[in-house]
């Protein structure tokens, strides 16, 4: 092995942004868990479960707070005609998923994170559609969540409410966190205390912003990279995770691109 190629992986083994938790050397963040290999649904503890078998450096998904103030996982406002936010838990339980499970609880996935050693969470806050006070709430009850289940280290969070994270830095100023953004050209997603997670078509179309990030040591997630040849661009950006809907694939490039390294 030439000098120049061992000194090139010695950075990447040394650029994960990692809290204390050590976990998998991979870049590789499930997207709403690992869902798509076998037909699971998404934000399900199925599709979560079987990213952390997958062995992926994280798994995201997305929370929102109900009517009577419990977490579950969603991506979107409402869940099969029922509106998350403004239905109670027992409503919402009363949909089934694809696989036979109803809506996970936060709860539930964090005790099966705190069991393992390989994956962080991407817990993604869903900008409230109810009012500013219930996101809010859904921050500090996440928080609270979190800090009971000591899963603090496990945790990365995301948003695109930057006030959330905010929050979240103020309460919690060694929390992990990024912002989340498919537009944004300012130095908002540009703060060392709140990395950038940002569109890949923002990070293709701005290259120079990327540099600018590692120049700062800002932690930097791309999403949501499907495509082949955009996986190996950001593998080649030394990106610090790339979110994912093909974990299986990415995990294979990666394992790849290491060798190819040697």
């Amino acid at each position: 092995m030439n000098k120049i190629k061992l000194t090139v992986m010695l950075i990447l083994a040394s650029s994960m942004w990692i809290s204390a938790q050590e976990f998998q050397p991979n870049r590789v963040v499930a997207h709403r868990g690992a869902w798509k290999a076998d037909k699971l649904p998404e934000n399900s503890i199925a599709s979560f479960k079987k990213a952390i078998e997958l062995g992926c450096a994280g798994s995201e998904f997305d929370v929102y707070l109900t009517a009577d103030s419990v977490l579950v996982l969603n991506h979107d406002t409402d869940l099969q005609g029922l509106s998350v936010e403004k239905s109670t838990l027992a409503q919402l339980k009363q949909k089934k998923l694809s696989n036979g499970e109803t809506v996970a609880l936060l709860d539930d996935i964090l005790k099966i994170l705190i069991k393992q050693e390989n994956t962080v969470a991407f817990l993604e806050i869903k900008p409230s559609a109810v009012s500013k006070e219930h996101g809010f709430a859904a921050v500090d009850k996440i928080l609270e969540a979190v800090e009971r289940h000591n899963a603090e280290d496990k945790i990365f969070y995301i948003s695109f409410e930057y006030s959330y994270l905010q929050r979240i830095k103020e309460k919690r100023p060694q929390a992990s966190m990024s912002f989340l953004s498919s537009t944004q050209t300012n130095d908002i997603g540009l703060d060392k205390k709140i990395g950038m997670d940002f569109n890949y078509k923002l990070l293709n179309a701005n290259t120079d912003m990327i540099r600018k990030a590692k120049n700062k040591g800002i932690s930097i997630n791309v999403w949501t990279v499907n495509d082949p040849k955009n996986m190996k661009y950001f593998l080649e950006q030394n990106i610090d995770y790339i979110t994912t809907d093909e974990p299986v694939l990415l995990l294979e490039l990666e394992k790849e691109y290491i060798e190819n390294l040697k």
